[in-house]
């Protein structure tokens, strides 16, 4: 879970729809818009946004298992409703596992390894931390060896951020179900084989210039993912490389 930034300005058929229609603006007739090309439009400027990656568990998000993810769901009461349609309550996600495709991304039973918008669902609680409003440094999150992931109580404090609402937001997304904490394993056990070999170069600057390449946009200015499972390997020699200027990666 890394901060990622936020789509600033709704996308031309979005400003279309809200134009039109006003305070009447409602989600699902906007889905279905244009024949769905006004949705897709939307996905697609979210998920370049991010980089490519969930804004939650950092998989990648291709075409087929991608959506609009609402921050505030449509469910709130107070707030739902008014913000269905504010680009400033939008984050692109992935289908948390629902999606079978026969590959790392999906694990039986899917109950229990939904993850992400799938399991936050309609869930309100006022200690879920948009990940637009984490800091860009330090990481509020860790990755151990076992693929765990577990709230960094020193880097919380030194961010002022509380401790308890960033392990309730790890629980609410279900980001350690089983499918994901395997996929960070392996992830970390592959980022240890290349390690060794690289090291083998006894070239400080090939292992710098490497570790910079797994943690910044590649040139379709996509990130690799489960950016910070890599991020706490390379710790802190990561984090060296992630506060140069311009920080590309956020």
């Amino acid at each position: 879970m890394k901060v990622i930034r936020n789509l600033k300005t709704p996308t031309s058929g979005l400003a279309e729809y809200l134009k039109a229609v006003g305070d009447e603006a409602n989600w699902d007739e906007f889905r279905s818009h244009n024949s769905g090309a006004s949705y897709r439009e939307l996905r697609e400027a979210l998920t370049q946004n991010q980089r490519g990656i969930c804004a939650y568990c950092e998989m990648v998000i291709d075409k087929w298992r991608r959506q609009v993810e609402h921050v505030i769901p449509q469910s709130d009461s107070e707030n739902g409703r008014l913000k269905t349609t504010d680009i400033a309550n939008m984050v692109a996600c992935c289908t948390g596992g629902t999606t079978p495709d026969g590959d790392d991304s999906y694990r039986r039973p899917v109950r229990y390894n939904m993850s992400c918008g799938q399991a936050k669902g309609n869930q309100i609680d006022e200690d879920f931390i948009d990940p637009r409003t984490l800091p860009a440094m330090p990481s509020l999150v860790r990755v151990l060896d076992d693929g765990r992931i577990e709230a960094d109580e020193t880097a919380c404090q030194s961010a002022k951020f509380h401790f308890d609402s960033v392990t309730r937001t790890i629980d609410i997304l279900n980001l350690n179900a089983e499918r994901l904490r395997l996929n960070r394993e392996k992830w970390w056990n592959g980022l240890e084989e290349e390690t060794a070999q690289i090291e083998e170069t006894d070239n400080p600057d090939i292992v710098k210039t490497w570790i910079r390449s797994l943690l910044t946009p590649d040139k379709n200015n996509r990130l690799i993912p489960l950016f910070t499972t890599t991020r706490s390997y390379f710790a802190p020699l990561g984090e060296v490389i992630l506060a140069e200027e311009p920080q590309e990666w956020i």
